[in-house]
């Protein structure tokens, strides 16, 4: 592997496990939250298991932003790229959240899996529209800049 390509890959890395740890911490803070109000206790076993679903999420994470460098991604939008691995996020949530509750649970309230999945879709629309809003004006920030270096070199050209 040349070095671009190590350097690329070690970027992607640390990019992915920092956003799936700012995520790890968000969701520790309302587990916790959530606990105290309801005087609820995690086992110990719970949260590894959830340590490793957002290792889990670290992987698919990286594997998007390595996808995000390809030809075929530059071309496409935003939402598009995350659409794609919507199903794969999905589906590692729900098996975290089925097997913390405990089987017997999902089926004694089968509606637990429909109520998990609402809540896994409202948080990813509102990430999406969180990094969506960064994306465009990061966009708009460099169409501004590219606007501005050709208004000072159209003065060259007519010199």
């Amino acid at each position: 592997m040349d070095m671009k390509r190590v350097i690329q890959v070690k970027a992607a890395l640390t990019k992915a496990f920092s956003i799936v740890a700012v995520c790890f911490s968000m969701s520790i803070l309302f587990i916790g939250v959530f606990c105290a109000v309801t005087s609820f206790s995690v086992e110990g076993m719970e949260l590894v298991k959830i340590w490793l679903t957002f290792f889990i999420l670290g992987g698919i994470t990286f594997f998007r932003i390595m996808i995000d460098d390809t030809q075929w991604a530059k071309s496409k939008p935003f939402f598009v790229k995350n659409i794609i691995f919507l199903p794969l996020y999905l589906v590692v949530t729900l098996i975290m959240a089925m097997s913390i509750v405990g089987m017997q649970e999902i089926m004694a309230r089968p509606y637990l899996v429909l109520v998990y999945a609402v809540i896994f879709l409202v948080t990813f629309t509102v990430r999406q529209l969180v990094g969506y809003i960064i994306e465009k004006a990061k966009t708009d920030l460099m169409n501004d800049a590219l606007e501005s270096f050709q208004k000072e070199h159209s003065w060259d050209e007519e010199e």
